[in-house]
């Protein structure tokens, strides 16, 4: 599944107009590689608010899907109905990815707790990257 996902997330960005063959011979000829970092920084400079946004739902629900798979049959086998939808899930991840943490859900088993720890750092930075992009929208140029 993980192999799938990191597929369509490369192929997204090896069809970017910032990977054709003009934009790899153009970045030849001033010494670096265009490859998917290259693309990546191209898109967060072109359009932040649409990357930012996207890479924000994408872990979204890769990281609920994640906390779905370690804590629902411990939950199950326990009896904690609060791992039992979906929607409960992405309710934990966005909780989790701002930093509030209400604490009424937890992780209970090693694997849990550990993409709870991964969220809450890749949130905080996704976050600081929302924040960034939108002060730059709001940037004053010297003209005005």
């Amino acid at each position: 599944m993980w192999i799938r996902c990191i597929f369509i997330f490369r192929a997204v960005f090896n069809y970017t107009i910032f990977l054709d063959i003009y934009s790899k011979k153009l970045c030849k000829s001033f010494g670096f590689t265009a490859n998917v970092r290259f693309a990546f920084k191209c898109l967060l400079t072109s359009s932040p608010g649409y990357l930012v946004c996207s890479v924000l739902l994408m872990s979204v629900l890769i990281l609920s899907y994640l906390i779905r798979i370690f804590e629902r049959p411990y939950g199950l086998d326990y009896g904690a109905i609060t791992w039992d939808s979906y929607f409960s899930d992405i309710w934990f991840i966005v909780i989790t990815m701002t930093t509030v943490g209400f604490g009424d859900m937890y992780p209970s088993t090693t694997f849990g707790r550990l993409i709870t720890i991964v969220a809450a750092l890749w949130g905080t930075f996704l976050i600081s990257i929302l924040i960034l992009s939108v002060g730059n929208i709001f940037k004053l140029n010297k003209n005005e």
